[in-house]
């Protein structure tokens, strides 16, 4: 079947064999080029591009690199001759100063002036990279691309290799998507974790998950609010993560009497996953706002008709009162990702003119950023991610740290 009527389910298809190795991400601004920065291409973690590229694993030869073959099959683009690249500035000593040590794919424009992986639109899209590649001691010779166009897609896209958030990549072998049960990113452990005994019989709820985060490393609330916020994130993972494991491993190592109890185990661990993302994003936020001395706020509450927003300040009862000044009401949406889903909360409080989305997306282009402002949406996002997006628009961000001061003095 030709690319040009291949659909993305028909295409993983066809890069699913012992030859292939996938490496799925969404691009950030620096991939695509949106912040201006000098990077070109995207990035590719560097235990990644020595397993694909073993000749690049080399610190004597200065930015040693390979070239191959590349196409981006979902919008039908023809292979062209990419380049991978293995910038090691930091151990040439006389680039010291420059002090680079990663890896990037290069060169999607010298096919393809109007490549989709350097298009400042998709940043924020789900890409599947399918490397093909022969035995361990050899370079791969070939990658086919699929960029996600939509939501759509992304979602079936996640159906075989699980969630993907901003900042993840998952690397590995095309058949350890076909189990069903996908691998995670790998995040590292919590050393000397003391997992409670009741949760080696029966899983933890979300709510349970991030509340038993605050405790593992109390430290972390001497860091302002945006770092503590990537910190806890980033914990509360590696915590999922071997919980998950004391679950699984002992399951899979026994085996299982049928199909169907493998399927339910399957199934149960896609629905723990997908449920544990989206909300566990709220439970923190509400967390360092209550540590941040600040409790004028609302969860879930109900606006129009069946209208949930994440946050309601500075109460459900404040919005519902005719007399309650409008101009003293905000609203705060969540969104992990936000380039297909930021239209979603344009309308979920009606008497709020202006509303805020939080979101950990690492980046967005100018001209959906102008659209979001047109529609009255205004970003919040960890100060750490403010260089992820254009120059243009860093000054008209607001971090978590603002938004809470903010809140404050409107409600002083």
């Amino acid at each position: 079947m030709s690319v040009q009527v291949m659909g993305l389910q028909e295409w993983l298809h066809t890069v699913n064999s012992e030859n292939w190795h996938w490496y799925i991400k969404r691009l950030s601004g620096n991939d695509t080029g949106s912040t201006g920065t000098h990077q070109v291409g995207f990035y590719i973690p560097n235990d990644t591009v020595f397993y694909l590229f073993p000749t690049l694993d080399s610190k004597e030869i200065k930015n040693p690199d390979a070239f191959f073959q590349a196409s981006v099959d979902s919008h039908q683009r023809p292979a062209h001759e990419v380049r991978a690249v293995y910038y090691n500035n930091r151990f040439t000593e006389e680039d010291k100063k420059k002090n680079r040590n990663e890896a990037r794919i290069t060169r999607w424009k010298s096919g393809d002036s109007d490549s989709p992986l350097q298009n400042a639109s998709n940043t924020g899209s789900l890409i599947l990279c399918a490397f093909e590649k022969e035995g361990s001691k050899k370079d791969s010779t070939l990658v086919k691309v699929w960029v996600c166009k939509d939501a759509k897609e992304e979602e079936l896209l996640e159906e075989v290799v699980g969630r993907i958030y901003p900042g993840e990549n998952l690397f590995s072998q095309s058949t350890d998507f076909s189990g069903g049960i996908p691998p995670l990113p790998d995040t590292g452990k919590i050393r000397n974790l003391k997992i409670p005994d009741l949760w080696k019989e029966t899983f933890p709820t979300g709510v349970e998950l991030v509340q038993y985060t605050f405790d593992l490393d109390k430290s972390l609330i001497k860091l302002p609010p945006d770092k503590r916020l990537v910190k806890r994130r980033e914990l509360e993972f590696k915590l999922f993560r071997q919980i998950e494991d004391s679950h699984l491993l002992p399951k899979i190592s026994s085996g299982f009497s049928s199909v169907e109890d493998f399927i339910k185990l399957a199934n149960s661990v896609s629905n723990r996953r997908k449920s544990r993302g989206g909300r566990s994003l709220e439970l923190h936020l509400e967390q360092i706002f209550k540590e941040e001395g600040f409790n004028k706020f609302s969860t879930q509450a109900v606006t129009e008709g069946k209208k949930k927003p994440d946050f309601l300040f500075p109460s459900e009862k404040d919005y519902h009162n005719p007399s309650f000044p409008e101009k003293h009401l905000r609203m705060l949406a969540v969104k992990t990702t936000c380039k297909d889903r930021w239209r979603q909360v344009i309308n979920e409080a009606n008497r709020i003119g202006c509303c805020h989305l939080f979101t950990l997306q690492e980046g967005v282009s100018e001209n959906q950023f102008h659209e979001m402002q047109a529609s009255g949406v205004t970003l919040v996002v960890p100060e750490s991610y403010i260089s992820k997006y254009p120059k243009s628009v860093q000054k008209q961000l607001i971090t978590l740290e603002s938004f809470i001061a903010e809140l404050k003095d409107l409600y002083a």
